[in-house]
């Protein structure tokens, strides 16, 4: 078994940021749909604004384009701030050769513009 990208959803605005809460990502069920993340998965956040990059969950939000980063992450990620938001999944090697990862694009109030294989050409 491989390792391999499963979901990258792109340049995503944080629209809350919230030490108080005991950790994670929150996302809109539009989000989570479209790039096939789970409730409670792993998921790895990259701040395109300043470079930081954490690991954590992803989480339900239910308020339609509203994303936080929760708990010490929050210190990272502010609001305003574009992120990355990047899932794994694990396949066997023969798999890996065929496996095609979903791209979200998005919009600047996080609604998903596109939702479509991820291709290098």
């Amino acid at each position: 078994m491989i390792q391999i990208l499963k979901a990258k959803i792109l340049e995503v605005t944080v629209t809350e940021s919230n030490i108080d809460y005991p950790g994670s990502i929150s996302l809109p069920d539009e989000l989570l749909k479209a790039s096939g993340i789970k409730q409670f998965e792993l998921v790895h956040v990259n701040n395109k604004t300043n470079g930081n990059r954490i690991i954590t969950y992803a989480v339900r939000n239910k308020q339609k384009g509203k994303v936080t980063i929760n708990g010490a992450a929050s210190k990272h990620f502010l609001k305003g701030e574009t992120i990355h938001i990047l899932a794994y999944a694990l396949v066997n090697e023969q798999e890996a050769d065929t496996f095609q990862p979903i791209l979200v694009i998005t919009d600047r109030e996080n609604n998903v513009i596109e939702s479509k294989p991820y291709t290098i050409d």
